[in-house]
This record gives structure tokens, sequence and C-alpha cells, in this order.
């Protein structure tokens, strides 16, 4: 059961987090293009910024879930890795912990703030995109780390209850 819930949230995660790379891609075309449009004609892209703005936000909230999936980010393991493996799993679950009230900290006050945006008909300046295309990366990439944040902390309590690797950490 653990182990099916696992395959299905890293493919879930892989495919969110290929959709942010496409974002970073655009978003780095976009600007590219820019520049090249502006030293032949001096005239860029209209709306540049609008668009680059949504599409680093995308790219980065999208990206975030796989990141604690794959556990890739930054981390100092310095310490953990002189550590018993009981008070390493142990101080894996607070990091992840942490990381759950901090990503769902900002699904839930960030749904708060794209509703009320939503409801006042807010808009970029430029282009007049509608903010909540702003927000929906946003709430869906801390919502989904959140999710992936619980699924680890489940992860690490047979390794707490038992001080020794679990089949699933071995798999790695």
């Amino acid at each position: 059961m653990i182990e099916l819930l696992k395959k299905k949230l890293s493919n879930i995660t892989k495919y969110v987090a290929w959709l942010g790379m496409f974002f970073l891609l655009a978003a780095m075309l976009t600007t590219t293009i820019d520049v090249v449009l502006r030293k032949a004609d001096n005239e860029g892209i209209y709306g540049t910024i609008d668009l680059i703005q949504l599409m680093i936000v995308s790219a980065a909230y999208l990206s975030i879930p796989h990141a604690f999936m794959t556990k890739s980010h930054v981390s100092v393991s310095i310490l953990s890795d002189m550590m018993a493996p009981r008070f390493a799993a142990l101080s894996q679950l607070l990091a992840t912990f942490l990381g759950f009230c901090f990503m769902l900290a900002i699904a839930w006050f960030g749904y708060a703030q794209a509703q009320m945006q939503n409801e006042y008909g807010d808009i970029s300046i430029t282009l007049g995109i509608p903010m909540i295309y702003y927000w929906a990366p946003i709430l869906f990439g801390s919502a989904l780390s959140a999710v992936v944040s619980v699924f680890i902390a489940v992860e690490q309590f047979p390794i707490i209850l038992t001080g020794g690797p679990t089949m699933l950490s071995q798999e790695k």
C-alpha cells in the first residue's frame, strides 16, 4: 500500500516538475527573444515582465514537491550522517514537519489572498492577466508539497520505532 502510494506520488511530482521546467525554459526563451528584439529594433516583447513573473513563479512552486519527494532540496547532512538511524529519522521527521507547516501555511493563507484578488478582479499591470493565474501554481505546488511531507513523515516512523532501516528506506 505504502509502496504504491510512493510510486504514485513520485510520478505525480515528477510530471509536475517537468511542467515547472517547461515554464523555466519558456521564461528563458522569452527573455532571450526580448533581449534580441530590443537590440535589433529597440522594441521588445510587450508585457515581458508579466509573462516572466508568471513563468518563474510557476517553475519554482511546481518543482518544490519533486524536490521534497526525492529529498534533493538543500540540506546539511554532516550531522545526520553521523547520527544513529533512529536519531537521523527523528531529525528528518522534525524537518519534514516544519516543511509541512510552512507549505501548508503558504497554501492556506495564499488561498485566502488568491480568493480576495479573484473577487476584486485584480489583473497584472501590463497584459491584464488575472492574478488567479499567478496564484494557481503557488497553491497547487504548496499543497502538493504538504502532502508529500506527510508521506515522508510516515516513512520515518518505522525507522524511529525500530531503530534501523526499513524496506522503504533501503530502496534509495
